[in-house]
């Protein structure tokens, strides 16, 4: 691709020239031209780049945003392949440029709130909403243009910073369809593994009420196995993920569509990310009775709390049977993979998911907007990868396939802060650097007319000359001041600016434990071979922990399932079962804050060295080796750890009985070891 070998040569070019500061002292019109040509190839920066240090020795930077780009974000930010890791020449892991490492973090909040953050509904930065200034933002919704227009996103982004921006594509991915067929009583599971587009989109309209009513249904009678309502699970909140799964709808009906008021609305119309207050939205609204005239058929939405973020409705869609709903496919990955069914894409029925992990977005077309090549204020908003039909160009590609961005500001910040968004945003798009580290968790590298439009943009990121007083070295509010670091409390922590603060004096250390929530089951369901699904009533862990989420002990010394009361299976003549993890410690587990609202954090169960080993003792015997292993962590009274795995077979049994793949789910308490008193997570 051509982001990779671009930014390559852009940074040979720099050094050449003293990094970047050479290339401002140039004299001569020749050279002048030279340096604009290779600009607008997107070869090296524009001039006036001047403000950026050398490569690597910027600050710390806080990006927020995008829910779709959280596992990516992640990847890019921590891992042995990522920025601070990477051995790639546009990496910062000691070894490139001024052999600085300056980290970056990600809050995952949404779309259309990180739009809000920098302005776009009313032309104000809001910062006390949030508690910092966030130095980049993710999202699925590109701001729409024209800049000089007033009114438009992008120009209101522009009257709130001060700034121009550039709007940079950062990866593609495909957005899932999560179905769970009904399990109705005395009768064989209801069982649907495929839906065509035009009965997609009848659902979420609600034209389509019952599971027994599509094609792909296993049995379409009267009270039959799939004789039950369609329930629709959504989005609470304003989302990217919904506008994007929204224009596909439109692409397949542009019809207004009964049940969305009395002058009747277009899938088109219910897009729009912001409304008439910020609670309230179209993109918030689907089909429902309560829009319907008199004698239209009533149908079921569901949305409220388990609609916050993706993970809410996956993760009910895999646990509630006779739902649907819709999310990025790493997220799915994650949250729901047993649940995910291919989509008509003209020619035949495909798959969200390619290569082991891949999006399988391969053949969407993307087409480049007007003004590309100047690399600013580009309006990158109607530019969609969806297709209906895009089955006619490659035969197994699949339809819903969506491009997201991150915006940065062309010359808002400070130049340490400008200096590392510029070196991450390049990294992120290197086809052998941020490419590559999120190419087989949900994600598809982006195409290479797309790559080269997201050089031209990351050329324009540039830095104010001076540091403002209190500026984001130093953590001052205004700027993000790095990443906010997470700290356990024995108190529910306050809202302070922004940011969930603990009580003073109020931090804990310690023991902990957890148990399975009230009236839940543990799940360990095969995703890959013979099939298995293993249900556990019961469970418990115990671990140790610093205030600030990390060990310095053992971490998470066990964790078991059926241990007291067994697991019942599906092996044949369904022997009981006891799951858990077989080589404790796990001393590199931690918790991380995120954001202050449900979920606030993340867990990982991880070690030091190696990854952490499922075993489940029954009949046969199963080694599984964890993929990835994260919890969302949601404060109350107890706090909930919300666990979702994906494991690799390892050691087989004698009989073969051992799926090759596992997706576990557990929702799991947090509490102190001894009293039982909550713990909860905040920021710092």
């Amino acid at each position: 691709m051509a982001s990779g070998h671009g930014w390559k040569k852009g940074r040979t070019m720099n050094r050449s020239m003293n990094r970047r500061a050479r290339a401002g002292r140039r004299r001569g019109a020749l050279a002048g031209c030279l340096v604009l040509l290779l600009a607008a190839l997107g070869l090296v920066q524009a001039p006036g780049a001047s403000a950026l240090g050398e490569q690597c020795s910027g600050a710390k930077v806080k990006g927020m945003g995008a829910v779709l780009q959280f596992r990516a974000q992640q990847q890019w930010s921590t891992s042995e392949q990522g920025f601070n890791a990477s051995s790639d020449p546009l990496a910062c892991s000691g070894g490139q440029g001024s052999g600085g490492t300056p980290q970056v973090s990600y809050v995952s909040l949404a779309s259309p709130a990180a739009l809000r953050h920098w302005g776009a509904e009313d032309g104000t930065l809001h910062v006390k909403d949030f508690g910092f200034l966030a130095n980049f933002l993710g999202t699925d919704i590109a701001p729409s243009g024209p800049v000089g227009e007033e009114g438009t996103m992008l120009a209101k982004m522009k009257a709130a910073l001060g700034s121009d921006v550039a709007v940079v594509p950062v990866t593609q991915t495909s957005i899932a369809i999560a179905a769970h067929p009904p399990v109705l009583p005395a009768h064989p599971a209801c069982v649907v593994v495929r839906i065509n587009a035009v009965q997609l989109e009848k659902v979420f309209s609600g034209q389509i009420r019952n599971w027994r009513q599509l094609n792909a249904a296993s049995d379409s009678t009267l009270g039959g196995d799939c004789d039950q309502a369609i329930t629709r699970i959504v989005r609470d909140e304003s989302a990217g993920t919904t506008y994007q799964f929204k224009h596909f709808l439109n692409q397949v009906d542009s019809a207004p569509l009964a049940c969305t008021g009395k002058e009747k609305r277009t899938w088109a119309q219910l897009q729009a990310p912001f409304g008439a207050t910020a609670e309230t939205s179209p993109n918030q609204e689907w089909p429902n009775n309560g829009q319907c005239q008199e004698g239209e058929s009533h149908v079921t939405t569901v949305s409220g709390p388990i609609g916050e973020g993706e993970f809410g409705p996956l993760h009910y869609v895999a646990e509630n049977p006779g739902t649907i709903t819709y999310g990025s496919l790493p997220e799915a990955q994650q949250w729901a993979p047993k649940q995910v069914i291919d989509v008509y894409n003209g020619v035949k029925f495909s798959n969200p998911e390619k290569n082991e992990g891949e999006a399988n977005c391969g053949a969407a077309k993307y087409a480049r907007p007007k003004g590309w090549e100047e690399g600013v204020d580009v309006d990158w908003s109607q530019v969609y990868g969806s297709d209906p039909n895009i089955g006619e160009v490659a035969k197994n590609a699949y339809p819903i396939c969506t491009l997201t961005w991150d915006v940065a500001a062309t010359n808002h910040f400070s130049s340490g802060v400008a200096t590392t968004v510029h070196d991450y945003l390049a990294f992120v798009t290197a086809t052998e650097g941020g490419q590559a580290a999120v190419r087989h968790i949900g994600y598809a590298d982006l195409p290479g007319p797309i790559a080269k439009a997201a050089a031209a943009a990351i050329a324009h990121v540039n830095g104010e000359e001076a540091e403002e007083e209190g500026g984001e070295e130093e953590g001052g509010e205004e700027e993000g001041g790095g990443p906010t670091g997470t700290v356990l409390c024995k108190a529910e922590p306050e809202l302070v600016e922004g940011v969930l603060t603990c009580p003073k004096g109020e931090g804990f250390s310690g023991k902990v434990t957890g148990t399975l929530m009230p009236e839940t089951v543990a799940t360990f369901t095969s995703t890959g071979g013979p099939e298995l699904t293993v249900t556990c009533p019961q469970g418990e862990y115990f671990g140790e922990f610093d205030e600030d989420g990390t060990s310095s002990g053992n971490g998470i010394s066990s964790l078991e399932f059926g241990f007291k009361e067994g697991c019942t299976t599906t092996f044949p003549e369904e022997p009981e079962a006891v799951v858990s993890l077989e080589n404790p410690p796990f001393g590199a587990s931690r918790f991380e804050y995120t954001n202050p609202l449900a979920p606030q954090g993340i867990f990982t169960i991880a070690k030091s060295e190696g990854p952490p080993i499922l075993r489940i003792q029954s009949g046969p015997v199963c080694i599984y080796l964890a993929v990835h292993n994260i919890a969302n962590v949601t404060n109350g009274s107890p706090t909930e750890l919300t666990m979702g795995g994906k494991w690799q077979l390892a050691e087989e049994s004698p009989e073969g009985a051992c799926p090759t793949s596992l997706f576990h789910s557990a929702q799991m308490s947090l509490t102190q070891m001894g009293e039982g008193a909550p713990v909860y997570i905040a920021g710092q």
